[in-house]
C-alpha cells in the first residue's frame, strides 16, 4: 500500500512538472534564430542583429551571408525559416510557392536599397548615361573615353560583376541590360567586399555593389551618377539631370537601380523570428538603415533641402 502510494505521488509530480513546462510562456525576445541574409546586404542586417541581441539578451541571431537565390532556395525547401533579400521574389519563384499551397509565407517590406555603379576614384568621368553603362556592361562598348563622343580611344574598360546568383546582378539585368546578359569578358567576383577593393586598385574597373558597402568608403572611389538625357523623373526636375544613389533620390525614385529590401517568414506565433522582425520594422531597425546609407520604409521620412540642385 505504501509503495502504491508512492507511484501514485511520483506519477502526480510527473504530471506537474510536464504541466509546468507545456505552459511555459512563450517570449519574442529569447531563443535562438538563423537568418538567411543576401550577402549585399549583410552589413546593414548584422548590426541590426547586433543591436538586438545587445537589448535582449537571452536571444542569440545568427546571421549567415548568402546570394539572394540561394537564400531563396532554402527558404522554399524549409532548411531556413527566415530569410532578407534585397529583390522581391520573381516571377519563376512565387509560381513555385503557388505550386505548394501547403507552404505559408508571409512577407515584408522594410528598406530601400540601390545598386550603385562604381570606379577607381581617379576615373574623370563621374556621370554616365543610362544607354552607356547599358552597352559598357553588354559588351559593345569596351574603352573609357573622356571625349564628348565618348568614342573608344581610351583604355579597356574593365568590367567586374558579383556571382550569378546576387540580387545586385538580378536588379542590374532587369533594369539596366533589360535581361540581356553580362559582356561574357566581365570578372565574376563572388565576394562585394572583395570586388570593391579590386575596383579601388585598378584603374579601368568598373563594377556593381549595394550602397551599404560603399559606407566608409566613398572617398575612395567614384559612385556614377546616372541619367537619361531628353528625360526627367517629373515635372519638378530639369531634362537631362544626372542621380547618384542618395537616400533622396532613391526615396523619390529618382535614381534607376532602386530595389526594395524583404523580409520572408514562415515562423509563425509569438517566437524571436516575431520579435526580430518587428525590432527590424521598429525604429532602432529603421534608424540603422537610415545610417548605412538606405532608406525606411516603415517610419515617417523628412526630405530637407538647401537648394533644388545641390543634391547630386
Amino acid at each position: 500500500m505504501k509503495s502504491e502510494k508512492l507511484v501514485a505521488l511520483a506519477l502526480l509530480l510527473t504530471f506537474f512538472v510536464m504541466s509546468c513546462e507545456q505552459r511555459k510562456p512563450v517570449s519574442t525576445t529569447t531563443g535562438a534564430l538563423r537568418v538567411e541574409v543576401d550577402e549585399s546586404i549583410s552589413n546593414v542586417l548584422r548590426a541590426i542583429a547586433d543591436s538586438f541581441q545587445l537589448t535582449y539578451t537571452q536571444s542569440k541571431i545568427t546571421v549567415v551571408p548568402v546570394e539572394a537565390r540561394e537564400a531563396i532556395a532554402d527558404f522554399i525547401n524549409d532548411s531556413v525559416r527566415v530569410i532578407v533579400t534585397a529583390r522581391e521574389f520573381n516571377e519563376e519563384e512565387l509560381a513555385v510557392l503557388k505550386k505548394y499551397p501547403d507552404i505559408e509565407w508571409k512577407g515584408y517590406k522594410c528598406a530601400l536599397d540601390a545598386v550603385a555603379v562604381i570606379g577607381h576614384k581617379n576615373n574623370p568621368l563621374k556621370q554616365l548615361r543610362v544607354s552607356e553603362l547599358d552597352s559598357i556592361f553588354e559588351g559593345s562598348l569596351t574603352r573609357w573615353s573622356t571625349t564628348s563622343q565618348r568614342g573608344g580611344k581610351g583604355k579597356l574598360i574593365d568590367v567586374s560583376i558579383g556571382g550569378i546568383n546576387s540580387s545586385v546582378n538580378e536588379v542590374f539585368r532587369k533594369k539596366i541590360l533589360k535581361d540581356k546578359p553580362f559582356t561574357p569578358t566581365a570578372l565574376k567576383i563572388s565576394s562585394t567586399d572583395s570586388l570593391v577593393k579590386y575596383v579601388e586598385k585598378n584603374p579601368n574597373a568598373i563594377g556593381i555593389v549595394g550602397i551599404n558597402w560603399l559606407r566608409n568608403r566613398k572617398e575612395n572611389l567614384t559612385v556614377f551618377a546616372l541619367g537619361q538625357p531628353g528625360s526627367r523623373p517629373d515635372s519638378t526636375e530639369d531634362f537631362g539631370r544626372y542621380y547618384t544613389p542618395v537616400q533622396a533620390h532613391i526615396y523619390r525614385n529618382y535614381y534607376p537601380i532602386t530595389r526594395p529590401v524583404c523580409i520572408y517568414s514562415r515562423e509563425y506565433g509569438y517566437t524571436v523570428a516575431a520579435g526580430f522582425i518587428a525590432y527590424v520594422n521598429a525604429i532602432h531597425g529603421q534608424q540603422r538603415f537610415l545610417k548605412e546609407g538606405l532608406v525606411p520604409v516603415t517610419m515617417p521620412v523628412r526630405l530637407v533641402e538647401t537648394t533644388s540642385k545641390q543634391v547630386q
